[in-house]
């Protein structure tokens, strides 16, 4: 039963691709509650530094505006420098947390070595989790995309019913090298997710449209890139109460993407009661049933898959 379930899981998860950018966040008003409720059951790691916790801050700010559409929150993980990883997660997990640890602002590698040690090592992984992020910084110009999709790639392998998420390097207001190297990275990992079907936050297409959908780019060696808009930043760099609140919503709209209504949860929960109790007897355990239905979840409203992108 227990290499049924994760099968069925890793099957569904892995036909789950879209890349997430600007054009999905104002959607985001328009999810049923019943798709929201869905969401709200979801259970994160999330590994980052200060724009990282600019996005946990827009989180929290949702849910205190309105906790019945909103229903995330955040849960602070403690960071163990001398193992390289997250602590280890608390028992049980709870629905609804995203579980934040900011390791802060190592090279690039180390912040790639702390992901993984966190997965493997520390336990980060279905059934504690059903999604998992790591995201970079703008101070990381220079990592190498190849590292990281490559990394994910084995992550992904070796956990099948975990959701590994993309995610794109924040972007400056800046229009120089630096935020070209930013935004080759970034055309990278989209290029991946488009060719691979895997589920990528777009965060900087984000940070580099305003509210009205109006594009931010520069041109950098003859090739037109992205750079954040000066309305989300008080600093060039980390997003302002406005910027928090667009990646939060941007963040709801990739957990949109594998969550499962809840009419489609019970339908899911009934078939695994029947399985278990009129074929084989088995005890009914609600919990287990309750997370292969969350992580078995197709999107909802994806609808559009990117090759490129400016």
């Amino acid at each position: 039963m227990k290499t049924f379930l994760i099968l069925l899981t890793a099957s569904v998860l892995n036909g789950t691709a879209a890349i997430i950018d600007h054009t999905y966040i104002d959607e985001v008003a328009g999810y049923s509650q019943s798709l929201l409720n869905g969401i709200g059951t979801q259970r994160w790691l999330f590994t980052h530094a200060s724009v990282g916790g600019n996005m946990i801050d827009g989180i929290n700010a949702l849910h205190s505006e309105n906790a019945t559409r909103y229903q995330w929150i955040s849960a602070s993980v403690g960071y163990n420098g001398g193992a390289l990883r997250a602590a280890d997660p608390p028992t049980p997990t709870v629905a609804g947390r995203i579980y934040e640890c900011n390791r802060g602002n190592p090279g690039w590698q180390e912040k790639f070595t702390i992901f993984s040690n966190s997965v493997a090592t520390a336990g980060w992984h279905y059934s504690a989790v059903d999604a998992m992020m790591d995201k970079l910084c703008y101070i990381d110009p220079d990592a190498n995309p190849t590292n990281y999709v490559a990394l994910m790639a084995v992550l992904e392998t070796a956990y099948p019913a975990t959701k590994f998420v993309y995610i794109a390097i924040p972007l400056t207001t800046d229009s120089d090298a630096d935020n070209a190297r930013r935004n080759a990275y970034n055309r990278f990992v989209r290029q991946y997710c488009a060719t691979h079907g895997t589920l990528m936050f777009d965060l900087a297409d984000m940070e580099a449209h305003d509210t009205n959908g109006v594009a931010q780019t520069f041109v950098y060696g003859g090739v037109t890139n992205q750079k954040l808009w000066d309305g989300y930043t008080d600093d060039g760099g980390h997003l302002n109460a406005l910027g928090q609140r667009r990646a939060a919503l941007g963040w709801y709209a990739v957990g949109a993407q594998f969550a499962v209504p809840e009419p489609v949860i019970g339908i899911v929960m009934l078939f695994f009661f029947l399985w278990r109790r009129v074929w084989h007897g088995m005890h009914f355990n609600a919990d287990s049933c309750w997370s292969v239905a969350i992580a078995a979840g197709r999107p909802r409203v994806g609808r559009r898959l990117a090759a490129t992108a400016a």
